[in-house]
């Protein structure tokens, strides 16, 4: 291995790292958020640990181990001096010896156990996971600049419209699967709304598919969208269409077959465009953003071009970003970020009490207003009228009753 260099690494190089060796690129540009600055050399690489990741900001465990493997498999390890090699070869070679005698000793109880033997291998070893059947949903984005200026595609707007509604969604804080659902939910809407419109469809088409506010579905407000949300037993969301969740690959094959070999490019700059705003700015100015890049098009459906290197000059200016403490050109979640620039947690973002509904509020002496009422003289009903009428009781002495 070379020695470890002071000599500072570029953005995309140190991203290149993180995505190369099995980082999901979103989780990339985050962790780059926010141990760029810090960690940019190959010495200050070598030193990374998993307290100094969370340190940082890296909370998700799975996420720190996967950079630490990412970081020590390109080669950047910490240097050691000849008496600390030494010692730890030594100290190597005992455990070794050590965990060879422990080895054949399981073994040895292995051999006398006999109810592994009554396994079946055809089952499963654990319940199987509701991912399990998606397969990959990666779209391996390039966020390499001077890889991603060039390319262009040509294309009509609904495949774009999906893909840049999944960014926006993962940049708000959702998973994959998540985003996925939501972005084709989202495209599902604007494409009646549009027909509708035009005549396409017949009048009311859209109607009922975006969530109420005062009503009790979850829901998601996404670039002026109401996406209405159903949690999965997993506690994942999926959007609802016509009543029925919407699975990720929906959205997955119609991205990845409608841009074919450009999708690494295009997700890719949608991505670095996505993270040079925060979350919910980029929320609010996401459609106009979109009306900025989206293929010019004469007609419903009519294929346009969209070239990368607009998609990258949408991104809001490096001062800007820096003024509002988001640092680098792929800043997610930085150190130095404001509080506005942070990705919300999704109890935040998820509506699920209808707006304007409250808890009921409590007097000052401490009793409920739904109780202090029962509490208070109730009207004379027919009831208790007629048993006042009543003279049956008027010469009974209800004092010699037990």
């Amino acid at each position: 291995m070379e020695q470890a260099s002071t000599s500072k690494l570029s953005l995309p190089a140190f991203l290149k790292i993180l995505t190369s060796n099995n980082v999901p690129p979103s989780k990339a540009i985050t962790v780059a958020g926010q141990i760029y600055k810090s960690h940019n050399t190959p010495e200050q690489l070598g030193k990374l640990t998993d307290y100094s990741l969370e340190s940082a900001g890296v909370k998700e465990k799975d996420l720190r181990r996967l950079v630490l493997a990412a970081v020590r498999k390109a080669g950047f390890k910490p240097e050691k001096s000849a008496g600390a090699s030494a010692s730890s070869s030594s100290r190597s070679a005992a455990t070794s010896r050590s965990n060879t005698k422990l080895s054949e000793e399981r073994k040895a109880k292995a051999r006398k156990r006999k109810r592994d033997e009554d396994l079946n291998e055809l089952l499963p070893d654990r319940p199987r996971q509701e991912g399990d059947s998606y397969g990959s949903l990666e779209f391996n984005e390039i966020l390499d600049e001077e890889a991603i200026k060039p390319k262009s595609t040509v294309i009509n707007r609904a495949p774009i419209m999906t893909a840049w509604a999944f960014v926006v969604a993962e940049r708000l804080g959702f998973q994959r699967e998540e985003a996925l659902s939501i972005a084709s939910v989202y495209t599902e809407m604007n494409a009646r709304t549009k027909g509708v419109s035009l005549g396409i469809y017949a009048q009311g088409k859209q109607n009922g598919m975006e969530a109420s506010r005062t009503g009790s579905q979850p829901y998601v407000e996404l670039m002026g969208r109401r996406i209405p949300l159903y949690q999965t037993v997993t506690s994942q969301w999926r959007a609802l269409s016509a009543g029925s969740p919407v699975a990720p690959t929906s959205a997955f094959s119609y991205i990845t077959q409608a841009l074919r070999q450009t999708a690494p490019h295009v997700v890719g700059a949608l991505r670095l465009l996505a993270a040079s705003y925060a979350p919910a700015e980029l929320n609010a100015k996401g459609f106009s953003l979109y009306a900025d890049f989206r293929p010019e098009a004469d007609g419903w459906g009519q294929r346009g071009e969209v070239r990368c290197s607009t998609i990258l000059g949408l991104r809001k200016a490096r001062g800007a970003r820096e003024g509002e403490g988001l640092g680098c050109s792929a800043p997610v979640n930085g150190t130095n970020a404001s509080s506005s620039s942070e990705t919300p947690s999704l109890e935040s973002i998820v509506k699920v009490d209808p707006d304007g509904v409250t808890a009921a509020t409590e007097k000052q002496d401490g009793e409920p207003t739904s109780k202090k009422a029962k509490l208070e003289a109730h009207e004379r009903d027919e009831f208790d009228a007629a048993l006042d009428d009543d003279a049956l009781f008027d010469d009974f002495d209800l004092s010699t009753l037990p």
